[in-house]
């Protein structure tokens, strides 16, 4: 009596669970579709920050123009300096890329959310849980099909949260942007926005890798095994969502540096 008593309770808690899940998961899907005008109307600070931040990169600008052209003109005192000509015309070009780096970060939003928008994003997670019959006659089945639903449910959730983290980075970068141009005026602190460049490209091409990882998730979702082949089936889930995760790794490899994996890295470090 109390083992069935404890089963329908479990049953009953797993039901609650997955009917909030699968409610939960469907409205975080529009995550994935988020972009910086999402954001800016959500978390109206962010106009004024980016506003803050844009005099910054002004200040910047000049302050380095002017640093950089006293060391030109100490350079017999055992300064290195650089070429003024150079360092002028650099100054001129950034301070035009300057104002207009809200379009520029714009311009490359607006291009993966276009690769995004094709990749075709699902209006719903569903998902074809384990049942008690594709267990065969096992009497603990039905704790078979709570554990595969509850891994299930926190592989999928974790990923749509990793995803919705790696978009406040690319919102912090767009926020940044004139900073990063605010010391490309000077060949001495060029590295630093290059460096940018390479973050926010980087973090761009993530955003259309967060939607095809996905996807391949939702599709090896959608059927599964029965019996035995259900084992395979849960570590090509854990893979998948591994790999998912890691995929900053991945981008690394090929020249881009993203942001989140120092981000990462430093959080498995703690």
């Amino acid at each position: 009596m109390l083992e069935l008593i404890f089963r329908g309770f479990v049953e009953w808690s797993y039901g609650l669970v997955l009917e909030c899940w699968e409610y939960f998961s469907s409205a975080l899907l529009g995550v994935m579709s988020m972009d910086f005008a999402y954001l800016k109307s959500h978390i109206p600070v962010l106009a004024e920050i980016q506003q803050i931040l844009l005099a910054v990169g002004w200040a910047l600008l000049i302050g380095n123009l002017v640093f950089q052209a006293l060391k030109s003109m100490t350079t017999g005192l055992g300064f290195e300096g650089e070429d003024p000509k150079l360092l002028f015309t650099r100054t001129f070009v950034f301070a035009f890329l300057l104002l207009a780096s809200p379009q520029i970060c714009e311009i490359g939003l607006n291009m993966t959310q276009t690769i995004i928008n094709y990749l075709d994003i699902p209006d719903a997670v569903n998902i074809t849980f384990a049942e008690e019959s594709w267990f065969g006659g096992l009497a603990a089945a039905w704790i078979l099909v709570v554990i595969c639903g509850l891994i299930v449910m926190f592989k999928v959730f974790g990923l749509i949260i990793e995803i919705a983290e790696r978009y406040i980075i690319l919102a912090i970068l767009t926020l940044c942007a004139p900073l990063a141009f605010g010391v490309g005026g000077s060949r001495n602190t060029s590295d630093i926005f290059s460096g940018w460049c390479r973050m926010f490209g980087s973090m761009c091409v993530l955003m259309a890798l967060n939607v095809v990882f996905f996807k391949m998730l939702l599709s090896v979702l959608s059927t599964i095994p029965s019996g035995l082949d259900v084992l395979p089936w849960m570590v090509l889930i854990m893979t998948i969502v591994k790999v998912a995760k890691k995929s900053d790794a991945i981008v690394t490899r090929i020249g881009l540096n993203p942001a989140c994996l120092l981000y990462t890295s430093d959080a498995a470090d703690e």
